[in-house]
């Protein structure tokens, strides 16, 4: 992501000489923009997601790059202030749902930023419904969360694109014929990775020499990866979380094999934020996801890395960056209802972004409330995203 591991300091530093000229002058000049005058009203935006828990990354990340969009742009077009309401679901789908319910029911909150897992975002769909509230999901990625739903929507791309992309990098940039896959049967996220990496390779003419739980292989890592390895493998598939990756590649390492992996979105910023000691474990690897380190970036991506890093003494992850993007396209979104500002009129604005300038491209979100945006495949070399490519 870009936010992770900056290797380039000079553009760092002339992201920070951006800011202050942007802040001296009131950050007009650089959007131009006149300067918005406070009114002295404030509307309540929720943000759920967890704080806590096994997953607090992508809450506490997310809750980042809220702020600094916030920080850049602190008022609506009519001088309005937002204030955040931010609770804590833990990552868990009922607590998500209560608290879902809970600000629907406070009627100033207008929306709702979701930072929990698919999961979590699968039951929050028929809640919105229910009371009518747009909920705006950052970071699940399970193809089906908008399906049939009318108030939740997505800002990532979702698994099948995911699973796609995934499989043709590997089919025909790393030219590799033969994949093992390790996936979590308790995620929804990893399933149907696995199950469209699977299905798409297969159809590219690959083999899939194995398909393997984790609940199997984390029995006897070893033993697991020594039958995969007898069976021809040469890259293993890993849509899995960093710490189960770590498992893996450290069994691999003890039979002295060393095959290519690839792993998914979220991987790398959970092992950035939670496991930073152990995260050089992940040199080598592959994996899709939404930023990188070194690529060029927007105007509003080099303003809001400038901002971040006047604000935070720390890097940012994917999760930063995707709190930033769901904050702007909801700041957006409320800014097209200002002469109508209500719950009904920010969900279909949500649903007509079109080609929203995100940190590295366009993000544009459909009337079904799915997103349209790029995917880039990074490899991690001494302890940096290096970009690989990047996917439309």
């Amino acid at each position: 992501m870009l936010f992770t591991y900056p290797d380039y300091l000079l553009a760092r530093q002339i992201a920070m000489v951006l800011l202050v000229l942007c802040a001296a002058l009131y950050l007009s000049s650089c959007d131009s923009n006149p300067v918005i005058e406070p009114s002295g009203k404030t509307i309540t935006i929720g943000v759920i997601g967890p704080m806590t828990g096994d997953e607090y990354a992508k809450g506490k990340e997310g809750v980042k790059g809220i702020r600094t969009i916030q920080h850049l742009y602190p008022y609506l077009n009519n001088g309005d202030a937002i204030e955040l309401v931010i609770k804590d679901d833990k990552n868990d789908p009922d607590e998500t749902v209560r608290l879902i319910r809970l600000m629907a029911e406070e009627k100033n909150v207008l929306a709702i930023l979701l930072l929990s897992s698919s999961a979590s975002a699968l039951k929050a769909g028929a809640v919105a419904d229910a009371y009518s509230i747009p909920v705006l999901s950052l970071v699940a990625t399970h193809s089906v969360i908008t399906t049939g739903r009318h108030y939740i929507s997505q800002i990532s791309f979702d698994n099948n694109f995911q699973g796609r992309v995934a499989s043709y990098f590997v089919r025909d940039d790393l030219l590799l014929d033969k994949v093992a896959v390790i996936y979590d049967g308790h995620s929804f996220h990893s399933t149907q990775l696995a199950e469209q990496f699977i299905r798409t390779f297969e159809s590219a003419g690959g083999e899939i020499t194995n398909s393997l739980l984790l609940e199997q292989a984390a029995s006897d890592y070893e033993e697991s990866l020594k039958n995969i390895q007898a069976q021809g493998a040469e890259l293993l598939y890993l849509p899995l979380k960093a710490e189960q990756v770590f498992n893996i590649i450290t069994a691999a390492s003890a039979i002295n094999w060393s095959p290519v992996m690839m792993g998914g979105d979220g991987m790398i910023a959970s092992a950035i934020a939670q496991h930073k000691d152990q995260s050089n474990i992940l040199d080598g690897i592959y994996a899709t996801d939404f930023f990188s380190s070194v690529m060029p970036l927007t105007d509003f991506g080099n303003k809001t890395l400038a901002a971040f890093s006047s604000l935070y003494d720390t890097d940012g992850t994917t999760y930063t960056g995707l709190g930033a993007e769901g904050y702007s396209v909801l700041m957006h979104a409320i800014n097209r209802c200002i002469s109508n500002m209500d719950r009904k009129c920010i969900n279909d604005k949500i649903r007509s972004t079109d080609k929203h300038t995100g940190l590295i491209g366009k993000i544009s979100i459909t009337k079904n409330g799915r997103a349209e945006r790029p995917l880039v495949v990074n490899k991690i070399i001494n302890g940096r995203l290096q970009f690989v490519v990047k996917v439309y």
